[in-house]
């Protein structure tokens, strides 16, 4: 019984698929899980009765996977927690009142709390020497990360001054459903749609506020891929050389 245990224990599945040690998922991989996760059911459940409840389940998963991600570096420790208690708290409140101000409360800290995992994430890929599933996992998350926040950025504006953009994103369905909530995978839509400079234009930015913030996102995108993915390239080229050499 114990041999059979061994076989099917995750470390026996990685090495049957052929991955060393260093290449076992980790923490970041997780936590590209539950970003993953985020962006699949915002879309899905649309209009659906629970429709709040998952998108509340899933955001508050990426905030404590990203907490649980860094948790060894005390200073990112320190701002996330600090930063997580009225993202999470305001995104339970936003289930029983849909209060503009809540709304901004929560739309801000969820944005600066995942703002500063992004640049957690970045630092720790610029001083990184080897690159690993995990060394993946991270720079996607970063990307992806930097999507919604962006998302977030892109709905406190939509707030804060009405008509910021052409597309009618704030649609209230009946009851008392917020918002913020019923339209933040249109954020989400458009805020990626920025970062990859996709530019379908069925969504314009209006206001300068908005453009600004579109320009910025576009701009990143850019330069995030131009930089951070070609220093992970450089670095799994020379990893492979020196292998050789060995």
């Amino acid at each position: 019984m114990g041999d059979r245990t061994g076989v099917l224990s995750p470390a026996a599945l990685w090495r049957r698929l052929g991955l060393a040690h260093h290449n076992w998922p980790g923490r970041f991989t997780f936590l590209l899980a539950t970003i993953l996760l985020l962006l699949v059911t915002q879309p899905m459940f649309v209009g659906h009765a629970f429709a709040q409840n998952i998108a509340t389940a899933t955001i508050s998963l990426v905030l404590l996977a990203a907490l649980y991600a860094f948790r060894a570096t005390r200073i990112y420790f320190v701002i996330a927690s600090v930063l997580l208690v009225p993202s999470i708290g305001c995104r339970l409140a936003l289930l029983f009142t849909s209060n503009p101000t809540v709304e901004v409360v929560s739309a801000i800290s969820s944005g600066l709390f995942l703002a500063v995992t992004v640049i957690a994430l970045v630092s720790r890929l610029f001083i990184v020497r080897s690159v690993t599933l995990d060394t993946i996992s991270a720079a996607i998350c970063a990307y992806l990360l930097t999507g919604v926040t962006f998302a977030y950025a892109f709905a406190v504006v939509e707030l804060q001054h009405p008509g910021s953009f052409s597309a009618a994103l704030f649609q209230r369905p009946a009851g008392r459903v917020a918002p913020l909530i019923a339209s933040l995978h249109s954020f989400v839509y458009y805020s990626f749609v920025c970062l990859t400079t996709t530019g379908f234009g069925d969504i314009a930015p209006i206001s300068e506020g908005a453009r600004s913030l579109s320009v910025m996102e576009s701009v990143f995108g850019q330069l995030y891929v131009a930089i951070l993915i070609a220093r992970l390239v450089s670095l799994e080229v020379a990893q492979s050389m020196t292998q050789e050499r060995e």
